[in-house]
């Protein structure tokens, strides 16, 4: 119903600032196993790979070296090898979740199972070299300041990769072509990312939003939000998970551990998670539930146990972080309120610190859980509490609004907290991490709107100074009209053909002019929250005079001509509604219904007159 002028609309400065503003150099990554590099495999080559294929079991299937690809990209080379053995044939063969499983050959750790292909033999597959996958820590990382650090554990266990490996000798080679790097173009990461607690429209949504194959096939705990646990113990070759949200949502993605430094630093997954370079999102052990047969691909089914690490860096050759280190989180906390079947819910997740994620992240995991929560999509109304807590927020910031929609009330309700959302986790000025949005919410398919049937004036001339009456009549939707009394002091530099406007919170709203006319900016963080309280809301009745010569009060009837002084002060929005309120040209009326409609009446003031 309202139009496109319920936009937000703030300019900031032309440049972002780092969000993780602490570097910390990279170092070598020194494998507790001992490594053959590529350059060292011939085909025919025998060794071993160890993955989970059930619980947390570390269990191994003999390969052979195919051929070792050189390639112009990152990873420079990749080892074509075939998966064999039993547990490969129940398994269909190499499953995505097995991404980061080491492989061995002669009791040296050459690299990690990464690529297979869809729709193909699922025996065969590449293997990233692990020299590729140590290159990772040649970034910087980009610690978030809330990070808390690492606790010293010695004696991290790496098991004896010699015990159950096979002859590494160079058996008798079968024919086999080169492989070119042509041939690899339509290579699959051999990871599913999964989704829990969502709809199936939001999972989909999210798939397109990240360019993502995401599958709605649960994996969540019972536990609201996984423990943190410190750990000493595990081995290449375990079951771990990376998160993007966790809680009573659930996103993410079930691959494997492949190498540990003495330093608590560890390698995984043997090809890229997102690719999105420096991150912080948390590492989870894992679970693995069943390998799922497919002809397209086989998959792990896994569950997050618990948070063990922070993914760091997330690359095209691998993924590399620190174990016991715990990264900050963006928290979200709904109290759901289903008015019309009187029942009430509270639930809580939390989303990985990616300020640039976040926008894409959280609307839909928000939309997947109000679709499970309301039990329906459809038309309705709703009213939002919006509480926001954080670093530099003192206090916090809040919002309340009401939205209605004829279609989707929960796509309606997710708009304007989205672009909140950003506005907060991107503002230019500071940085709030963590960061936690509390959403108060109540729901119900009844239309709560009230429209603005008709504006009457006690006259059409006046002075300026001098006192309007305006009697406005509301319709609560099909009930019987009420009126409401206003009176508004018209402007002292008011002059000519005015307008008496009286509208919907949000419908025609004033922009920030002078900044789209490039006169002003919003120059520092709490003015930048000034202007997001001042903002109307869709409960509101707005009742104001705009004349020529005031702020904002352009002459609707003079298409083309502005009226306002060229040499008159820049204003932003909050400064220019707080004037209007404080001299009386604006009065704002809320109610408890969507407010809908705008009724304009004309006035003249001072000598000119009406009709002209």
């Amino acid at each position: 119903m309202k139009n496109s002028c319920r936009k937000w609309t703030f300019i900031f400065i032309a440049f972002l600032v780092l969000f993780f503003p602490f570097l910390s150099e990279g170092a070598d990554f020194k494998p507790r196993d001992p490594v053959l590099k590529a350059s060292e495999l011939r085909p025919g080559m025998r060794g071993e790979a160890r993955t989970v294929l059930k619980g947390q079991k570390v269990e191994t299937f003999p390969v052979t070296i195919l051929s070792v690809v050189p390639r112009k990209g990152l990873p420079r080379h990749l080892i074509l090898i075939r998966a064999e053995g039993p547990l490969i044939e129940k398994t269909g063969g190499i499953a995505a979740g097995m991404s980061g499983s080491p492989v061995y050959v002669g009791g040296k750790l050459i690299g990690a199972i990464g690529y297979g292909w869809n729709f193909s033999d699922h025996r065969l597959g590449l293997v990233t070299p692990i020299e590729d996958m140590m290159a990772v820590f040649d970034w910087k990382d980009r610690i978030p300041p809330f990070f808390q650090p690492p606790m010293q554990e010695k004696g991290l266990v790496s098991p004896d990769v010699a015990s159950a490996d096979e002859s590494s000798g160079e058996a008798s080679p079968e024919e086999n072509p080169p492989v070119s790097e042509d041939s690899l173009e339509e290579k699959a990461p051999m990871t599913v990312l999964l989704a829990d607690g969502m709809s199936l429209r939001a999972v989909e949504s999210l798939s397109r939003e990240i360019r993502q194959n995401i599958l709605a096939a649960g994996g969540g705990k019972d536990d609201a939000v996984p423990p943190v646990r410190k750990v000493s113990g595990l081995r290449p070759g375990e079951a771990v998970g990376v998160m993007l949200a966790w809680g009573d949502v659930n996103i993410g993605a079930t691959g494997t551990l492949t190498a540990l430094s003495d330093d608590g630093r560890f390698l995984a997954f043997a090809h890229p998670f997102l690719n999105s370079g420096a991150v912080a999102f948390p590492l989870t052990e894992a679970w693995v539930h069943e390998v799922i047969p497919s002809i397209e691909s086989p998959f792990k089914l896994g569950s997050p146990l618990s948070i063990i690490g922070t993914v760091t860096q997330d690359r095209p050759q691998a993924i590399g972080g620190k174990l016991n280190v715990y990264p900050p989180s963006y928290d979200f906390t709904i109290r759901f309120d289903d008015v019309d079947n009187k029942s009430k819910q509270t639930k809580r997740f939390h989303v990985a610190l990616s300020p640039f994620l976040l926008g894409k992240l959280a609307p839909e995991a928000l939309t997947g859980l109000l679709d499970d929560l309301w039990g329906r999509v459809g038309a309705g109304t709703a009213r939002l509490n919006l509480s926001v807590t954080g670093p530099n927020l003192p206090g916090g910031w809040g919002r309340n609004n009401l939205f209605f929609s004829d279609k989707d009330l929960t796509k309606e309700v997710l708009k304007e907290l989205k672009e909140l959302m950003e506005t907060f986790a991107l503002n230019p000025f500071t940085e709030i991490a963590p960061l936690g949005f509390r959403l108060d919410l109540e729901m119900t398919s009844e239309p709560r709107i009230l429209l603005i049937e008709d504006v009457k004036l006690d006259r059409k001339k006046i002075n300026p100074g001098e006192k309007l009456k305006i009697e406005v009549r509301l319709r609560p939707y099909r009930k019987d009209p009420f009126m409401r009394s206003f009176e508004l002091t018209v402007p002292k530099e008011a002059s000519g053909r005015s307008m008496v406007v009286v509208r919907g919170g949000g419908i025609n709203e004033p922009g920030q002019e002078s900044i789209m006319e490039g006169k002003t900016t919003i120059r520092d963080f709490p003015t930048l929250l000034k202007e997001l309280s001042v903002r109307e809301t869709n409960n509101q009745v707005v009742v104001e005079i705009l004349a020529p010569g005031t702020p904002g009060g352009k002459d609707p009837l003079r298409k083309g001509k502005g009226s306002e002084p060229a040499d008159e002060k820049p204003e932003l929005l909050s400064e220019i509604t707080e004037k209007k309120l404080k001299e009386g040209s604006m009065r704002i009326y809320s109610t408890n219904y969507y407010v809908d409609g705008l009724q304009q009446r004309e006035i003249s003031v001072g000598s000119e007159n009406a009709e002209e």
